[in-house]
């Protein structure tokens, strides 16, 4: 533990690691929060990732940092939150706070912007990388079918809501979007007609969802939670909306390194590993019940289960 105590005995890496525990960031990222040089930023990362407490990933050309994953009651996670505790009474904290949430406001309004622009023309687009029929199926097979109620969380175009209103009582169907929202209703209005009333449309962030504590039964996330800043405050927003024993299904992107994705349909992570959902959905106090890979022509699809305990 000696090398951990020399990492965290600087102010600049207790920065950064008080930063990394809001979410996964790269260099450039980094650099605009903290307010830092490059080669600065650099070195503290490589004293950090050497000592165990930092590591990275690759994204198609971009490299994100992350503090490694450790069981709860670990010594050195403990030591880490008394690191991210000590900080929080300087006011370099609350500076640090205010240019990370800057960063993140600046994504969420990025991937609106886009959202909002292709409308209509969204299914079309995706069908250029993968044809949702494919996976649409056995993802609501994941969900159970005696429940009264359940959120569509970033429900685009709508495409899964007459499914859903087919199986459930009730139906949310939120997104970022308002433009979304809208071809999402219409959607609706014109594949069932009779079971719109029973659907209510929200508009809202996934890290930050409209609606009350343990009020749903089940919660469905298809091919959203790549277009999340921080798919693990999504993953525990959706523990606290489920009703004990609720289901949570994801349906999204394994790995890959298709990096124009980014900027070609607003992908803000290249896919998940299935180490790292399984991490954020257990620390949230899920249970995972069932995974699936459905390998397609370009991309494979990883499909997920999970309880609340």
């Amino acid at each position: 533990m000696l090398h951990v105590f020399k990492a965290l005995a600087d102010e600049s890496r207790l920065r950064i690691i008080s930063v990394l525990a809001q979410g996964d960031f790269n260099v450039n990222e980094l650099i605009e929060i903290l307010r830092m040089g490059q080669s600065r930023i650099s070195r503290h990362l490589k004293i950090l990732a050497d000592s165990g407490v930092v590591t990275n990933r690759r994204e198609g050309n971009w490299i994100y940092y992350a503090l490694a994953p450790l069981q709860e009651q670990s010594d050195l996670a403990g030591l880490l939150r008394i690191a991210v505790q000590s900080m929080k009474a300087s006011q370099l904290y609350e500076k640090d706070l205010q240019h990370l949430e800057s960063l993140v406001q600046r994504r969420r309004a990025l991937s609106q912007k886009y959202f909002d622009r292709v409308g209509p023309e969204w299914e079309c687009l995706q069908r250029e990388v993968l044809d949702s029929a494919s996976y649409r199926e056995p993802a609501l097979a994941y969900l159970p079918a005696d429940k009264e109620s359940v959120v569509d969380l970033g429900s685009g175009a709508g495409l899964l809501l007459p499914a859903l209103l087919g199986r459930f009582k009730n139906v949310i169907a939120l997104d970022s979007s308002q433009t979304m929202l809208k071809v999402a209703a219409d959607y609706v209005q014109k594949q069932a007609a009779k079971a719109a009333p029973r659907c209510e449309f929200r508009l809202g962030e996934l890290e930050h969802l409209p609606i009350h504590d343990r009020s749903v039964d089940a919660a469905m996330a298809s091919m959203v939670l790549h277009h999340v800043s921080n798919p693990a405050n999504a993953i525990a927003e959706v523990h606290r909306i489920l009703r004990r024993g609720g289901t949570f299904v994801i349906a999204d992107l394994l790995e890959h390194n298709i990096a124009e994705m980014r900027e070609k349909y607003a992908d803000l992570w290249l896919g998940f590993k299935k180490s790292d959902l399984n991490k954020w959905l257990t620390a949230s106090g899920f249970s995972v019940q069932k995974t699936e890979v459905l390998t397609h022509e370009t991309m494979k699809v990883l499909l997920i289960q999970a309880t609340k305990n």
